[in-house]
């Protein structure tokens, strides 16, 4: 056996492992792009696969559904089939127009305060370019105040509910009489007053659904009476807030087909 050497000082020491040196594989890229190679071929015989189309089959698809969605005939009482079509897609079906004509809006004024037109409380008409349609001051606000008066809520509130979903041009005028206003910090003069009960008048029916962007207010104070002012008959007319319809111009912008909670963000 062979003896371990001695180092100078006496002390023996261990011979030194021999290390191998390790070669690294210069193929093994090799695996990875037969793995590729593989994946592709695969991808690709699944493309081919699915765009293959049994025609039989699909010709026999398309002939059932234009059987069954064929035009209903005249003749045929016991057929079902009520939906054209020639490709086997039935053609859509759109919702009816709910827009109403100013005749219809009239026609349900009418019949809503039947009772208040005919004693004359309320005066519906129709105008040149629209429905007008007059309150008294009485029925909505108390002298010299522009707040709005339970009774003329109701009346606000049917009024809405026959405006639901109408696309009209609203205009809320506010009038007075000639009768000079007591001054006050809210409403210096009559015009004061007159804006500030159309203004009261358009926003409630905005807040009870109408388009906002649709409705405007007017302000006339006593320069437009119905009578004169030298009787009290003649400036109790004159006191009136009118609510008037009219069709949209031909060349107003439209937002139809938007969604509105988009437009409102």
């Amino acid at each position: 056996m062979q003896q371990q050497k001695k180092s100078s000082h006496g002390i023996r020491r261990k011979p030194k492992p021999h290390h191998h040196e390790e070669h690294d594989n210069a193929e093994r890229y090799l695996i990875t792009y037969a793995d590729l190679i593989t994946l592709l071929l695969g991808l690709f015989v699944i493309l081919y696969a699915s765009s293959q189309v049994d025609a039989a089959k699909y010709n026999g698809v398309v002939s059932a559904f234009t059987e069954y969605f064929e035009e209903k005939q005249p003749d045929d009482p016991n057929s079902d089939k009520v939906l054209p079509g020639s490709q086997g897609i039935p053609a859509p079906i759109l919702p009816a127009s709910q827009q109403k004509t100013l005749d219809e809006l009239d026609k349900d004024i009418k019949k809503s305060f039947e009772k208040f037109i005919s004693n004359g409380t309320l005066t519906l008409e129709r105008t040149p370019k629209g429905l007008a349609l007059r309150l008294p001051e009485m029925l909505l606000f108390r002298s010299g105040s522009a707040d709005l008066q339970p009774v003329g809520l109701i009346f606000l509130d049917t009024l809405a509910s026959l405006f639901q979903g109408v696309r009209k041009q609203l205009i809320i005028e506010g009038h007075t009489d000639s009768i000079p206003i007591k001054r006050n910090y809210m409403y210096p003069s009559n015009l004061h007053l007159s804006s500030a009960r159309a203004l009261n008048v358009g926003y409630y029916l905005i807040q009870r659904g109408f388009d906002k962007n649709l409705c405007s207010t007017q302000a006339f104070g006593e320069s437009q009476p119905l009578l004169p002012n030298n009787t009290e008959q003649g400036r109790q007319k004159n006191r009136r807030v009118e609510i008037i319809l009219e069709d949209l111009p031909m060349d107003k912008p439209s937002d139809d087909g938007y969604i509105t909670d988009s437009l409102n963000r």
